[in-house]
C-alpha cells in the first residue's frame, strides 16, 4: 500500500481518534473540514468527486454550521434568540458525539480505491471512459435520446398518481446520464448548443418552481465529471472551488425570499429577472452585520440543531428504541408499497415527531442519519452507526466501477444512483436506502428492457436443427 495515496485517510483516523480523548472540538472541526476541502481539489481533474462532496457537505451541515451556532449565533445573539436557533444543548455534549461520528462516516466513505478492479481515479478509470467513448461513437444518438426521454417524462409526471411518480422521476434522471453520454460522445453535431438548452431547462424550471435543490446536488454528482483528464494547478482549482461555493451561498441566501414572492403569488412578472434582482439586492446589500447577513444560510444548513434536539429529547424525555424505528426503514426500502401500502416514507414529518417531539406543517425538515443514529443507539452506538453507513454507500459505489469493468457506460448512472444520496444527510437513512434500491433496481431493468443503451450486445445462441433418424 503506498502511504501517499492514503494520507487524507490517515489524517481522518487521526482527527476520529483525537475526538474521543480529548475535546478540542473547534480545532478539530476545522482540521477535518480543512483536511476534506483538499482532498477534494486534490482529486479534482483525477478521477470522480462524489465520495468527497458528500463528505464536505456532511462537515458544512453537521460540524461547521454547528459550531457557528456555539461561537457567533449563541442565545446571546439578536438573530439566533428571536428565531430560537441557538443550539439547544452543551457544544461538549453535541460534539461528542457528532464529531467522531462524522470523522468515522468520512474516513469510511472515502477510504480510497485505488486497487484494481474497481478505482475512481487514474489510468484505470481514464480506460473506462476510453471504452465508453468508444461505445458511444457507434450511438451517437443515445444521449440525445435519454434527454428527450427525460424530459417528456418529467413534464407530464405532475399528473400521474403519487405511487407511479418516483418511478418517472427516475427517467427524468436518466437524462443527467444522457448529458454525460452526449458530453463524452465524439463527433456529435450541435453539441454545445444541446447540452446549452438542457441545462436551460433546469434553470427554467428551477425558476418556475423555486425548488434549487436539482441544481445544487445534481451539480454535485455531476461537477467533477466534466473535469476528469484535465491538469490544473491548485490555485486555479481552489479559485473555481470558492466562486461554486460563494455561488451556492448566493442561491441559498435569497431562496426564501424568492419562494416568499412566487408562491404567494406576489410576483407575478418575470421570475429570472426577479431572481436576478434579489440576488443584486443581496450583493450590493451593506446594512447590517456581516453575521446578520450569513443567519439565514446558518439557519437554513445547520443540520446540527435538529441532532441536538433529538439529544435533548433522548433519554431524558424518551428512551432510546434500540433501533425499533430504524429496523422498519431497512424493511420498507426493500418491501414493495403494493405488499406495505402503509409503509413509512421518507421525509421529515414522522421522524421529527418520533425523535424530537416536534409537529411540522407547512415546510421541511429532518433528523437526519445521525439523529436517528443517536436516537436508537446513543453516543457510543451512534458514532458505529454511521461509521457503518460511510462504509455501506462506499460499497454501493464500488459496486458501479465493478459492474463498469463489464459495462463501461455505467459510470455515466452514477447521477442516477447516488443523486439523492449526496444530500441525505440532511434528510434519513430511508432516503440512502431507498433511492438505492430502487435507482438500482431502475437501471438493472434498463439493462434488460434497453441492453442498446448501455452498449450491451445480447448473444444470439444459434440452435443446431434436429435431423431425425428416420425420414
Amino acid at each position: 500500500m503506498k502511504i501517499k495515496g492514503y494520507i487524507f485517510s490517515i489524517l481522518q483516523l487521526v482527527i476520529f481518534l483525537l475526538s474521543w480523548v480529548t475535546n478540542w472540538y473547534t480545532e478539530l472541526v476545522i482540521s477535518l473540514s480543512v483536511v476534506t476541502v483538499i482532498m477534494v481539489l486534490d482529486k479534482l481533474g483525477k478521477g470522480i468527486v462524489l465520495r468527497e462532496l458528500m463528505a464536505l457537505h456532511g462537515c458544512v451541515v453537521c460540524l461547521l454550521m454547528p459550531l457557528m451556532g456555539y461561537l457567533v449565533y449563541d442565545h446571546n445573539n439578536r438573530l439566533s434568540a428571536m428565531w430560537v436557533r441557538y443550539m439547544p444543548i452543551s457544544d461538549d455534549r453535541y460534539f461528542g458525539l457528532a464529531l467522531p461520528a462524522m470523522a468515522g462516516f468520512i474516513f469510511t466513505v472515502c477510504w480510497p480505491m485505488n486497487n484494481l478492479p474497481a478505482t475512481d481515479n487514474g489510468s484505470n478509470l481514464l480506460t473506462t471512459l476510453n471504452k465508453a467513448k468508444a461505445i458511444l461513437g457507434k450511438k451517437p444518438m443515445v444521449g440525445i435520446l435519454l434527454l428527450i426521454i427525460g424530459i417528456g417524462v418529467f413534464s407530464v409526471s405532475d399528473f400521474l398518481p403519487q405511487s407511479l411518480q418516483f418511478a418517472f422521476l427516475l427517467f427524468f434522471f436518466s437524462a443527467f446520464a444522457g448529458l454525460l453520454y452526449l458530453y463524452f460522445t465524439p463527433h456529435v453535431s450541435y453539441k454545445t448548443p444541446i447540452l446549452l438548452l438542457f441545462g436551460g431547462f433546469i434553470v427554467f424550471h428551477a425558476l418556475r418552481t423555486g425548488m434549487f435543490t436539482i441544481i445544487a446536488y445534481m451539480g454535485i454528482t455531476l461537477f467533477s465529471f466534466f473535469f476528469i483528464g484535465r491538469k490544473s494547478p491548485m490555485w486555479k482549482k481552489l479559485i473555481g472551488f470558492t466562486v461554486s461555493i460563494f455561488l451556492l451561498l448566493v442561491i441559498q441566501s435569497v431562496k426564501q425570499n424568492y419562494r416568499k414572492l412566487t408562491w404567494s403569488k406576489e410576483y407575478e412578472g418575470n421570475r429570472a429577472v426577479l431572481f436576478t434582482s434579489l440576488v443584486q439586492q443581496r450583493l450590493s446589500t451593506s446594512s447590517g452585520s456581516t453575521a446578520d447577513a450569513f443567519f439565514p444560510m446558518y439557519y437554513r444548513t445547520n443540520q446540527g440543531y435538529n441532532v441536538a434536539m433529538v439529544m435533548k429529547r433522548i433519554p431524558d424525555l424518551q428512551p432510546y428504541d434500540n433501533g425499533v424505528n430504524l429496523a422498519k426503514t431497512f424493511a420498507s426500502a426493500l418491501v414493495p408499497r403494493v405488499l406495505w401500502p402503509d409503509k413509512p416514507e421518507a421525509g421529515g414529518k414522522f421522524n421529527m415527531k418520533y425523535y424530537t417531539g416536534y409537529v411540522i406543517e407547512g415546510w421541511s425538515t429532518n433528523v437526519g442519519p445521525l439523529g436517528e443514529a443517536y436516537g436508537s443507539f446513543g453516543v457510543i452506538g451512534g458514532i458505529i452507526y454511521m461509521t457503518l453507513m460511510g462504509a455501506f454507500v462506499r460499497w454501493s459505489y464500488r459496486r458501479v466501477f465493478l459492474i463498469a469493468n463489464r459495462i463501461p457506460l455505467m459510470i455515466f448512472w452514477i447521477p442516477v444512483l447516488f443523486y439523492q444520496v449526496t444530500y441525505a444527510l440532511e434528510s434519513d437513512t430511508l432516503q440512502i436506502l431507498n433511492s438505492l434500491f430502487k435507482a438500482a433496481f431502475f437501471v438493472w431493468i434498463l439493462t434488460k428492457f434497453a441492453p442498446q443503451w448501455f452498449g450491451i450486445v445480447k448473444k444470439i445462441h444459434w440452435k443446431k436443427p434436429v435431423v431425425p433418424l428416420y425420414q
